[in-house]
C-alpha cells in the first residue's frame, strides 16, 4: 500500500517530540472474557477461549527517534483484535467492516464506499511504530474510545508530541464489547479504566502523580465517575461529552460513588450546539473549577478523527456546521493549554483564554469562554472521624461554619450525613446530642429534605424536646410529596413513621 510522505494532519502545531506508538495487550484475569459486538448488538465469534477480560492499551509517547510513519490502516486494524495472536487478515477485514459500519451509523445512512475507506487507510499519521522513548518522565493522559485507536489518534498524537504519554482504551460493557448506557455499564467501564490506569502506571516513563482523562460522548461520564473516586486523577476534559447532559447526570447519580461533592478536580468542558447538552448540568459541582468553551461550528463526533477526515471523505458522518479543520485545531490547542496548566504548571497559553475579558481567543471557532470557580473541599470522611475522636464534635461544627462563611452552603453531602450518623450511633453518641447537632447542619444545608427534618425531629424527640421535634416532624410531612431525592421504598417507610408520631 502506498503511503503519503507527510502526515495528513501536518497543519496542526505539533510539539518538539516525534511520536512513538505501541499496543500493550493486557488482560484483567479477575473478570470474565466478553465477546466482540457491534453497536447493533450483533455478537461476533472469537477463537480466543483464554479467560480474562482483554483490554488492549494503545499508547502514543514522546520519542526522540525518527522512523517511517504509520499509515492510518494500522490504527483501524487494531479495532477488533484483543490479543496479539488475533491480529491478521481475518481481524483486519472485520476491523475495516466495523469502521465503515460505525461511520455509516453516525451519519444515519449508508455512505462510506470501499474507495472512501481506502483513501483513509492510506493517510499517513504522525506516529512511528515502537520507536525509542524520549528520556524523562511525562504526564499520563487516558483517552477512552469504543473504537480505539482508530477514532481519536490525531488528538493523541498531538498531545504526545507536546510531551505527554497518551493511552487509548476501548471500554467494554458488562457482557459484550460495546459499553452500556446505564449505571451498571458505567461501573463496568470504571473498572476498565481503573485496571488500565494500574497497568499504565507501571510504565517506567510515566509521571504517576500527573494524570488526566479526556472523554468524548458517554466516555466523558465514565471518566468523571473514575475521577470522583480516584484522587490520583488531577484533571478532566469533557470533549463534547454527555457528561453535560441531564440524562448522563442521572446515570452518574444512580451510582454509589458519584455525587457533586466527590468531584473536586479542574474540568475543561468543551461543547458544541446540541439540544441535550448544557453547562448548567454541571453547575452543581461546587468543589471543581470548571472552564467552559463553546465551539459553534463543531458537533459531537467531529471532535474525533472524523472532523479531519471530512476533507478526504466529504460528509463522512453528516454535513458539518462550519470549518472542521479550524474547530478541531482550536479544540486541540485549548486541551493542550489546559493540560499544560494543570499537569505541568505552564499557564501562559491557558491565560490567553480565560484571564482576559473578552478573551483574545474568542472568535469564529470559539464563541463562548467562561469559568466557574469551585469552593475549597472539606476534609474527607476519615479525616472528619479523626477530628471527632481527637478534638470532639466542636471541630466538625467549626469546619461546617468555616465553609458556610466562605460561601458554600452545602459543604457536606446528604450521603455524608447518613454515613456519619451511622458511625456516631456505635458507642459514640448515647444520648443523641451529637446527632442533633449533625442534623441541624443537614437541615440548614438541605431545608427541603423530608428525611433530614424527620431525623432531626427523631433525635430531638429522644431528648424530650417535644415542641422542636414536633416542628420538624411536621416539616418532614409537608415536604414528603415533593422530595425527589427519596426512593419509593424510603418514601413509604418515612410516611408510615410520620403517621405514627403525628397521630
Amino acid at each position: 500500500m502506498d503511503v503519503q510522505e507527510e502526515p495528513f494532519s501536518n497543519y496542526l502545531n505539533y510539539g518538539n517530540y516525534s511520536v512513538g506508538f505501541k499496543t500493550l495487550f493486557t488482560n484483567d484475569v479477575s473478570r470474565p472474557r466478553v465477546p466482540f459486538s457491534d453497536w447493533s448488538g450483533k455478537l461476533y465469534p472469537s477463537q480466543d477461549a483464554a479467560p480474562g477480560r482483554k483490554l488492549p492499551l494503545h499508547i502514543w509517547y514522546p520519542s526522540d527517534e525518527k522512523a517511517p510513519l504509520l499509515p492510518f490502516s494500522h490504527f483501524v486494524d487494531l479495532i477488533t483484535p484483543h490479543t496479539e495472536s488475533a491480529m491478521g487478515m481475518d481481524s483486519d477485514s472485520l476491523s475495516r467492516e466495523i469502521y465503515k459500519y460505525q461511520a455509516d451509523e453516525l451519519k444515519g445512512e449508508k455512505g462510506m464506499t470501499d474507495s472512501d475507506l481506502d483513501t483513509l487507510l492510506q493517510l499517513t499519521t504522525f506516529s512511528a511504530l515502537e520507536t525509542k522513548s524520549a528520556p524523562g518522565i511525562f504526564p499520563l493522559i487516558i483517552v477512552p474510545n469504543g473504537s480505539s485507536p482508530a477514532n481519536q489518534s490525531v488528538l493523541c498524537e498531538y498531545l504526545a508530541s507536546h510531551g505527554y504519554i497518551v493511552a487509548g482504551v476501548s471500554l467494554k460493557g458488562e457482557f459484550a464489547h460495546v459499553v452500556d448506557a446505564s449505571a451498571r455499564g458505567l461501573e463496568s467501564s470504571v473498572d476498565d479504566l481503573q485496571f488500565a490506569l494500574g497497568e499504565l502506571l507501571q510504565l517506567p516513563n510515566v509521571n504517576t502523580k500527573q494524570i488526566a482523562l479526556v472523554g468524548n460522548a458517554i466516555e466523558s461520564s465514565f471518566c468523571a465517575a473514575l475521577a470522583s473516586r480516584n484522587k490520583k486523577i488531577k484533571a478532566l476534559v469533557s470533549l463534547e461529552g454527555g457528561f453535560l447532559s441531564e440524562y448522563e447526570q442521572r446515570i452518574l447519580n444512580e451510582t454509589v460513588f458519584y455525587e457533586p461533592q466527590s468531584v473536586s478536580l479542574p474540568i475543561l468542558a468543551i461543547y458544541a450546539p446540541h439540544p441535550n447538552i448544557s453547562p448548567n448540568n454541571i453547575y452543581s459541582l461546587d468543589f471543581s473549577n470548571r472552564y467552559f468553551a463553546r465551539l459553534p461550528e463543531m458537533s459531537e463526533f467531529h471532535f474525533l478523527n472524523y472532523g479531519l477526515f471530512d476533507a478526504y471523505v466529504p460528509n463522512i458522518i453528516g454535513e458539518p456546521r462550519g470549518d472542521l479543520e479550524a474547530g478541531f485545531t482550536a479544540g486541540a490547542e485549548l486541551i493542550l493549554a489546559f493540560l499544560d496548566t494543570k499537569l505541568k504548571n505552564k499557564s501562559y497559553n491557558f491565560q490567553q483564554y480565560y484571564d482576559k475579558t473578552p478573551s483574545d481567543k474568542l472568535g469564529k471557532s470559539i464563541d463562548t469562554l467562561y469559568v466557574l470557580e469551585g469552593h475549597e473541599p472539606p476534609p474527607n470522611m476519615s479525616q472528619l472521624k479523626n477530628l471527632f475522636v481527637t478534638q470532639g464534635f466542636g471541630a466538625i461544627d467549626s469546619i461546617y461554619k468555616y465553609h458556610v462563611a466562605a460561601g458554600n452552603t452545602k459543604p457536606f453531602s446528604q450521603t455524608f450525613y447518613n454515613d456519619y450518623k451511622n458511625w456516631l450511633a456505635y458507642k459514640k453518641d448515647p444520648d443523641y446530642k451529637y446527632r442533633i447537632r449533625l442534623y441541624a447542619m443537614a437541615v440548614e444545608s438541605y431545608p427541603n429534605s423530608a428525611l433530614n427534618h424527620y431525623r432531626l425531629g427523631y433525635y430531638l424527640d429522644q431528648n424530650d424536646s417535644l415542641v422542636k421535634s414536633n416542628h420538624h416532624y411536621r416539616m418532614a410531612s409537608g415536604l414528603l410529596d415533593d422530595d425527589t431525592t427519596l426512593s419509593p421504598s424510603l418514601r413509604t417507610a418515612l410516611q408510615q413513621a410520620l403517621e405514627e408520631v403525628l397521630n
